[in-house]
């Protein structure tokens, strides 16, 4: 969609708009350049929209929107990413994509990523919460305050970490979660009170361990930390009853818990305090919102409503979303939430009473993808299919989690994927209640002649040498 305002004359302008202007801020977006797991991937502070996306060699990119002006600043790249390869792949098996950034903007205006990692190296050291990967846990932070132009390194987290993840707390205390390794790792925080300038030490939220199950078997988890009310941070997670020492893709269980950040404290959804690390007994017996069983069952987002009750999602195959709600009693029955012939893939929601939500879902169908809204009104016992904010024919959508603070303008940051092509690069788009925000074409492309160089590449060579090179250095 295009932003055209429109003046006295309709016809020609509009023409002349629509040809100068595309959807997309960005055609640099590389492999899967957004999730709601590394979160958030934007924030809205001071009248400007930054947003933070995985571009070449899976690189942490950073553009800013400003809106009274309607202009675009970047992308620069902000770092670098260790697991990215070149020359450019074209064999999607090839990318690690677990080192996408994650953003936010401290109290003083500074803008930090975190990104590179999936686990580390044992060549960084021992590893006292998990078993070592690849990549290196990066945490960068602009040179001056809203500038996105020069970034510099600090080197103060462990570089063990991967699905980073950023909470901000209203006196602007910052919580960093992330997965403290590889798979058979503890989930931690660590706290700052001076802007990300410096980090207590990690703190053990969900502990792996030997599954009691037998030896061959461990416990693992995937989880998704945000905001509650007020001084709390909501926790969702699942569990992974990882092979050892193989790995496998299972994921099952739903569970929910809730931080008090004033002191520290765990409780599940009762108010039950908790000990942790969570271990899996303790999360089966205290936490367990819904035991899937052999059925896959995989993160989504979670977020509180104005009685403090949860509202979560959870993602099962066939790309069906799930819907979760505390309704003070009890959980309630979870519902699918999609229309017939259509399925939802993943996204974020908001909530604007505890019966009214809307989810915006990423879909497809009839070969067109789109990212739009579904609502209910009667806390998730129906849902009806809403207005679509973007929609492509031939494209599928990753999607982020919701900008931080965005206005309306700004719901989502998104990498469209055009099927059938023969390179692994992006349009990237920021989407709104008003469609996509436009950007003049000539400020779009920021990819060069990178294309021309993976034409020339002959592909079967391209997925042999980006195979060599994952199983040389990038297991796991």
């Amino acid at each position: 969609m295009y932003r055209i305002v429109i003046a006295l004359s309709l016809g020609l302008a509009c023409t002349l708009r629509a040809a100068d202007t595309s959807d997309h801020f960005s055609d640099n977006g590389y492999g899967k350049t957004v999730s709601n797991m590394q979160h958030p991937a934007a924030e809205h502070f001071n009248g400007v929209t930054y947003v933070a996306y995985q571009g070449p060699h899976e690189d942490p990119y950073v553009a800013a929107y400003t809106h009274a002006t309607g202009t675009w600043a970047g992308p620069v790249r902000a770092g670098v990413n260790l697991m990215g390869l070149s020359p450019d792949q074209v064999d999607p098996g090839a990318l690690d994509n677990h080192g996408r950034p994650a953003l936010v903007v401290d109290g003083q205006g500074y803008i930090h990523l975190i990104f590179g990692g999936h686990g580390g190296s044992f060549l960084f050291g021992e590893n006292k919460f998990g078993t070592p990967g690849s990549g290196r846990q990066t945490h960068v932070v602009t040179e001056k305050p809203g500038d996105i132009s020069s970034w510099k390194v600090l080197d103060n987290v462990p570089p063990f970490g991967t699905y980073g993840q950023w909470v901000k707390l209203a006196n602007n205390d910052l919580y960093l979660f992330y997965r403290h390794g590889a798979h058979r790792s503890d989930w931690v925080y660590q706290k700052s009170t001076d802007h990300a300038r410096s980090f207590a030490p990690p703190v053990s939220v969900l502990k792996h361990k030997v599954s009691e199950a037998g030896p061959t078997l461990h416990d693992a988890w995937y989880a998704w930390f945000d905001n509650g009310r007020g001084d709390t941070i909501t926790a969702s997670y699942v569990y992974h009853p990882c092979l050892n020492p193989a790995h496998n893709a299972h994921r099952q269980n739903t569970y929910f818990m809730l931080m008090d950040t004033r002191d520290a404290s765990w409780t599940n959804v009762q108010g039950q305090k908790l000990s942790v690390p969570v271990t899996k007994e303790s999360a089966d017996q205290h936490t367990l919102i819904l035991a899937t069983g052999t059925e896959r069952s995989n993160h989504g987002t979670c977020h509180i409503d104005s009685e403090g009750h949860p509202h979560l999602f959870f993602r099962f195959p066939g790309g069906t979303v799930r819907y979760f709600r505390w309704d003070g009693e009890g959980w309630q029955k979870p519902t699918t939430v999609k229309d017939a012939g259509e399925f939802g893939r993943d996204g974020d929601f908001i909530i604007d009473s505890p019966l009214k939500v809307r989810m915006l879902l990423s879909h497809a169908a009839n070969g067109t993808g789109s990212v739009g809204w579904w609502n209910t009104t009667d806390g998730g016992l129906t849902w009806a299919r809403g207005e679509s904010l973007i929609s492509l024919p031939g494209h599928t959508f990753e999607t982020s989690a919701l900008v931080r603070n965005g206005p309306p303008e700004a719901r989502m940051l998104v990498g469209g994927i055009k099927e059938q092509q023969s390179h692994l690069y992006h349009n990237m788009y920021l989407i709104g209640d008003h469609g996509a925000i436009g950007r003049p074409t000539a400020e779009t492309n920021h990819l060069g002649d990178r294309l021309e160089s993976i034409k020339a590449m002959p592909p079967s060579k391209a997925k042999a040498e980006a195979k060599r090179r994952k199983k040389a250095a990038l297991g796991d």
